[in-house]
């Protein structure tokens, strides 16, 4: 065998191993194959902006008057879980002045609070965000660069469908960006469940980057998997 195909498999293997999906059980999950998006199982935010094309569930944005608008789908059961690993399949938006985010997130008035995100802000550049709240107050724990984890041409966010996780234990927040780690906060404070949510969404600083002739510019989601 040769060195180079032998390194291949050596990786691959490691990569497998590290999936926390091989050592859980699916416990919700969504491949979007229905005419339209089950409400039993999500809450849609701006419906006008959430539909089902060809396997895809389909976030759209606009710009209106009075603010951004986008499609987003948070679980509608309510939280019943504290930890659990939660992934899906996304291709993200290609154009700045508007956002992608993933997230897990506890109730605003929660303490400890957390949130929990894998943003795209555009131009493929994909990072890991947390805020974390406590008795003592809030924090943010920024990405360690945003510059983008996946790369360019076809491994480009807004090019393909990735992999996106968020891993929560009693020990860390892991975030999963492509099947590589990156971010990982230790000795997580909150212990009851939270809700996960995927959205297209715009702050206020995005306006000044918005262009109008850039959309429609959606972003799909191939399959959501909650595990366990």
């Amino acid at each position: 065998m040769r060195p180079s195909l032998l390194l291949l498999i050596l990786a691959s293997l490691i990569a497998r191993a590290d999936n926390p999906a091989l050592k859980m059980k699916v416990i919700f999950s969504d491949d979007f194959e229905a005419a339209a998006v089950d409400q039993t199982k999500w809450k849609i935010t701006a419906p006008q902006h959430v539909s089902i094309k060809k396997g895809k569930l389909v976030l759209g944005f606009g710009m209106t008057p009075t603010g951004p608008v986008g499609g987003g789908i948070t679980i509608a059961a309510k939280p019943e879980q504290p930890y659990g690993y939660y992934e899906a399949s996304i291709r993200f938006n290609a154009y700045k002045g508007h956002r992608g985010t993933m997230r897990i997130s506890s109730t605003a008035e929660e303490i400890p609070g957390a949130s929990i995100t894998i943003q795209n802000k555009g131009a493929d550049l994909v990072y890991p965000w947390a805020r974390l709240a406590s008795a003592g107050g809030t924090r943010d724990a920024a990405s360690p660069k945003e510059t983008g984890f996946l790369g360019g041409g076809k491994e480009a966010a807004s090019k393909k469908f990735n992999t996106y996780g968020i891993l929560w234990t009693e020990k860390a927040y892991t975030i999963y960006i492509g099947g590589k780690v990156a971010m990982k906060i230790d000795k997580p404070e909150v212990k009851t469940p939270m809700s996960f949510a995927i959205q297209h969404n715009a702050l206020e600083s995005d306006r000044k980057d918005f262009d109008p002739k850039t959309l429609p510019d959606d972003i799909e989601v191939d399959w959501v998997k909650v595990y366990k």
